[in-house]
């Protein structure tokens, strides 16, 4: 719609592109451009043990791209190209509607907003014709981390193959630079970047005509506190890098370039360069990614194979966990049962001894009974003899009276 004469056009929206490849170090440039002013999503990823301090990108938006990219027979770990008549294709239009309406709840109309999502560097086209439909105007950044350190990162994390990881890098870094020549960007050293924010930051303004809200003398205690080295764990030097098997020479070729990008300005020569690149990958991408494609659903079956076996093995694990558990249970209860018993033959042996006890306590009072009554006996036998001798003596002189006086 052509602006009504007299009136004032709305204010120009922009947003910022973090085109960087995964563990490049753009979570650590998003925190610092959203300490900055620059908005970030409303539903951010939750922070996790390889962002501790979070991902700064929306977590709704990060699925749909996922999405996108499966539609089109791809994700977020495939090396190769994007077919541009697929991701163009209408098949694609209700990803185009879902991930314009993402960034509308996300970011609602913020004037300075932040999108960073690694994935983006594959289908940069795709997102700028969707910020172009909303009238947002769009500037890059690109941090460029030795392609080394990513590996190692990688390795850590998803432990991914170190060529696979390599391969990675080359597609992501060399889709976002071709795709960003058009609009306002800059180039940037990760390693630079933590050494010293403020350089960058301010160059970054200054090349892509971005006004910070926040001043960086005005962010300086939030970033400090954001931004500290003890969270760059995997370090390698170039000379690392050069004498590493695994690491092929365009992957080295395409770092040299962008790295004597970030260290000055651009220049036609050294984008030629990285065109001659991009062509080199790319034809070796269409001559190998087949067979490639074949070994790699290979593996992704071996592995799936590998995990249903897994599953069996901790079913089977669990299963045996609550086996042991249950016989634990049921020889604790034997165990219980056992110190009762032995309890229980105890005092059944108490009781037989107190029993036989008794029975001689009886058994003895019966003897002392037998004793007293044979005593009585010998005591009432006693008393009759005499008796009969007192009764004797007593009538002794009457039978001698009556012999003397008989009657007659």
């Amino acid at each position: 719609m052509t602006p009504i004469a007299g009136l004032p056009r709305a204010p120009t929206r922009h947003a910022i592109l973090i085109l960087g490849m995964h563990r490049s170090g753009t979570s650590a440039l998003g925190g610092v451009i959203n300490a900055l002013g620059a908005a970030g999503p409303k539903t951010p990823l939750p922070s996790h043990a390889a962002n501790p301090r979070g991902f700064f990108e929306s977590a709704p938006l990060a699925l749909a791209h996922d999405e996108l990219l499966a539609s089109v027979g791809s994700s977020w770990l495939d090396w190769r190209q994007l077919n541009p008549q697929r991701i163009n294709s209408e098949a694609t239009e209700p990803y185009r509607q879902k991930i314009k309406q993402l960034l509308i709840d996300e970011f609602g109309d913020e004037p300075l907003i932040v999108i960073k999502d690694p994935r983006t560097c594959r289908f940069v086209p795709f997102m700028l014709s969707i910020l172009n439909e909303m009238n947002v105007s769009p500037v890059a950044l690109l941090p460029i981390r030795n392609p080394l350190e990513v590996a190692y990162s990688l390795h850590r994390r998803d432990k991914m193959a170190l060529p696979k990881s390599l391969l990675l890098w080359l597609r992501h870094v060399l889709e976002a630079e071709y795709h960003s020549r058009h609009m306002p960007r800059y180039i940037l050293s990760y390693e630079g970047f933590l050494v010293d924010w403020r350089k960058h930051m301010d160059r970054a303004a200054e090349k892509t005509g971005v006004v910070w809200p926040a001043h960086p003398d005005r962010s300086d205690v939030k970033v400090e506190q954001f931004l500290t080295t003890d969270l760059y764990h995997e370090r390698s030097t170039p000379e690392d890098m050069r004498h590493h098997p695994e690491v092929a020479s365009l992957v080295r070729e395409t770092y040299q370039i962008l790295s004597t990008i970030a260290a000055g300005d651009e220049d036609n020569g050294l984008l030629d360069q990285l065109d001659i690149m991009r062509t080199r990958f790319d034809d070796a991408c269409e001559t190998f990614s087949a067979a490639m494609a074949t070994e790699e659903l290979a593996v992704v079956q071996l592995r799936g194979e590998l995990s249903t076996r897994s599953t069996e093995t901790e079913r089977t694990r669990q299963e045996n966990s609550k086996l042991a558990s249950f016989l634990e249970q049921q020889s604790l209860e034997v165990r219980g049962l056992a110190a009762e018993r032995d309890a229980l033959v105890g005092t059944r042996g108490t009781l037989i001894a107190e029993r036989d006890a008794l029975v001689n306590a009886q058994a003895s009072l019966i003897a002392e009974r037998d004793a007293l009554l044979r005593d009585m006996s010998c005591i009432a036998n006693e008393r009759d003899a005499l008796l009969r001798s007192r009764s004797w003596r007593l009538t002794a002189p009457l039978r001698l009276i009556g012999g003397l006086f008989p009657r007659g």
